[in-house]
């Protein structure tokens, strides 16, 4: 009875796992191998092994640099941009009750969005001649002609980043709204009577109070910025030049643009290699500063 016991669990989990390692481990294995080749794309089938020749010559290259560079932009952009967003829709709407549901539900449509419509959406917005932002900037007064948001290097990232923030920030909102419920009203309660202003407020009480989904939420939002590609591909297919062209846009470009397989694949090693290493920085500066206020 007892092993019946220990081992159902291991039963129970084993489909579960095996589906896992058929659509994650095995094809990022396959990828791996295919990096250390020379494989083509037209020619696949006569790859030879080459070491870390693609690697090599990747990391000669000053795209790669550029490229992990533009990488880091973006996700840091998107990160700092959507997370505090949410944020500020969070607290917002957790001061009132008023129409709160039909907020979460209006709230949904950005995230349950697909990404290629929302590229799409923001393809119109950023249209220099009939799109809405410089229609707005021009009756402002801020813009005297339409500016090419998407083809100029100076705001192509920018616009970008922008865009794939509308379409994050939505989740992050959920998830802080839930951890700032969670926090017991009696706290604000003592502090306002103890004379504790809104800073001292958010500061000592709400930052806490949501600090571990914070972490969560803000390493989530690392990875998904890291390994995105529908939204720089499609608004401006990594350009104007190499402004927005990130990691996995360059992947592409070298797998199925240039028809370099084992490049390519190379690129996508570099590519988790970044991102497992910005999930990992991210969590030990989270993970000190949570130490420093335990203190």
């Amino acid at each position: 009875m007892s092993t019946s016991r220990s081992t159902l669990p291991w039963l129970l989990l084993a489909p579960a796992g095996l589906l896992i390692l058929a659509i994650i481990y095995v094809p990022l294995v396959y990828s791996a191998l295919i990096s250390i080749t020379d494989a083509h794309l037209l020619r696949f089938s006569s790859a030879e092994f080459i070491g870390f020749g693609n690697y090599e010559r990747l990391l000669a290259r000053n795209r790669l640099a550029t490229s992990l560079w533009r990488t880091f932009t973006y996700s840091a952009g998107t990160v700092v941009l959507s997370f505090l967003t949410g944020l500020f829709v969070a607290l917002l709407l957790n001061r009132t009750t008023v129409l709160r549901g039909l907020t979460r539900t209006l709230l949904i449509i950005p995230w349950a969005t697909p990404w290629l419509v929302v590229t799409l959406i923001w393809y119109v917005m950023f249209n220099p001649q009939i799109g809405p932002i410089n229609e707005v900037l021009n009756l402002l007064g801020v813009l005297e002609e339409g500016h090419s948001w998407l083809y100029s290097s100076q705001t192509a990232m920018l616009s970008i980043v922008i865009a794939t923030s509308w379409r994050l920030f939505p989740a992050v909102t959920l998830i802080l709204l839930a951890g700032l419920q969670g926090i017991p009203p009696e706290q604000y309660e003592a502090a306002e009577v103890d004379g504790a202003s809104a800073w001292a407020r958010f500061r000592y009480i709400t930052v806490p109070g949501i600090r571990t989904v914070s972490i969560t939420m803000l390493t989530l939002l690392t990875i998904w910025s890291s390994k995105l590609f529908t939204m720089a591909w499609t608004l401006t297919q990594g350009g104007p030049g190499d402004a927005t062209r990130v990691l996995s846009v360059y992947t592409y470009q070298e797998a199925f643009g240039s028809n370099r397989l084992g490049r390519g694949s190379a690129l996508a090693v570099i590519s988790l290699l970044f991102s497992l290493l910005l999930v990992f920085v991210y969590l030990i500066v989270l993970r000190r500063d949570e130490e420093k206020s335990e203190a």
